[in-house]
C-alpha cells in the first residue's frame, strides 16, 4: 500500500543534519560485515554526535557521564535487536536506556525516543509512534527524522492534515529533504479535497440551519446573495427577492 511504503521511507530515510550514522536500507547495498547495529537501517548511531551537531553539548557530572555510557550501551543493544527484525525487544532496549540516561541528556534521549518510534512503525502501531515521535520533538523540535516518522505514522492514521504539515516543517528545514517532498506533493492534493469538501459541507449545514430560521418568515438564504470584493477577499451580503 502507498501508505505502508511511505512509513518504511521514513522508517529508512537519509541521515539528516544531526550528524548520525545511516546505512542503506534492505535492498539497498550494504555489506553484511558492517556489523548488526549498523544494519539497522533508520537507527541513529550515534548520539553525543548528534548532541553537538545540535549545538548544545551535554554539561555533565562524573556520575551522569556514566549513566548516559549505560544509556549508549542499551541503545547499541537495541540497535542490534532492531537490525535482526525484533522490534518488541529493542523497543524495551530502548525504554531502558531512557530510564538509565540522565534528564540533562536532551539530544541522547530524543534519540532514544525516535528510535522506539522506528520500532513501533515497523510493528505497525502507528499511535504509539506519534507519541515517541512527539516527545523527541520536544527535546529537539528541530529533529527531521522524528517528523518524518511522525508523519508518515500520521497518515497511517488517517491523519493527512498532520501528516503533511509535519513534511512541510521538514521541508523548512530541510528544503532538499526528498522523503518529505514527496510526501508533501501526495498529501497536498488530499488535503485540500478534504478541506473543500468539509467546507461544503460546513456550508450545507448552516443552509439548513438559515432556513429554518428565515422560513419563519417566508424567506430563504437563497433571498441573501454573498459577493467576494477581489480587491480584498472579503464578502457581502445583498437581499434579492
Amino acid at each position: 500500500m502507498e501508505r505502508q511504503a511511505a512509513a518504511a521511507a521514513a522508517a529508512a530515510a537519509a541521515a539528516d543534519s544531526r550528524g548520525e550514522q545511516e546505512v542503506p536500507a534492505s535492498g539497498e547495498g550494504g555489506s553484511k560485515g558492517e556489523g548488526a547495529a549498523e544494519a539497522a537501517a533508520g537507527i541513529e548511531q550515534d548520539a553525543a554526535a548528534a548532541a553537538a551537531a545540535a549545538g548544545r553539548p551535554a554539561e555533565l557530572s562524573d556520575a551522569d557521564k556514566e549513566r548516559l555510557a549505560a544509556a549508549e550501551a542499551l541503545k547499541k543493544e537495541g540497535n542490534e535487536l532492531y537490525a535482526q527484525g525484533d522490534c518488541q525487544a529493542a523497543l524495551e532496549k530502548y525504554a531502558a536506556a531512557l530510564e538509565a540516561a540522565p534528564e540533562a541528556a536532551a539530544a541522547q534521549r530524543s534519540v532514544y525516543h525516535c528510535n522506539r518510534a522506528a520500532a513501533l512503525l515497523k510493528l505497525e502501531q502507528w499511535a504509539e509512534a506519534v507519541q515517541e515521535c512527539s516527545a523527541a520533538l520536544e527535546l529537539d523540535p528541530a529533529y527531521t527524522k522524528a517528523l518524518l516518522r511522525r508523519s508518515s505514522a500520521y497518515d497511517q492514521l488517517d491523519d493527512l492534515e498532520h501528516a503533511l504539515l509535519d513534511a512541510q516543517k521538514v521541508l523548512e528545514l530541510e528544503p532538499g529533504n526528498r522523503v518529505a517532498g514527496k510526501a508533501a506533493k501526495r498529501l497536498l492534493p488530499v488535503v485540500e479535497e478534504r478541506r473543500e469538501k468539509l467546507k461544503e459541507e460546513m456550508f450545507g449545514k448552516l443552509k439548513e440551519l438559515g432556513n429554518m430560521v428565515l422560513g419563519k418568515f417566508g424567506l430563504s438564504v437563497d433571498n441573501f446573495q454573498a459577493e467576494k470584493d477581489p480587491a480584498t477577499g472579503s464578502y457581502s451580503i445583498k437581499f434579492q427577492q
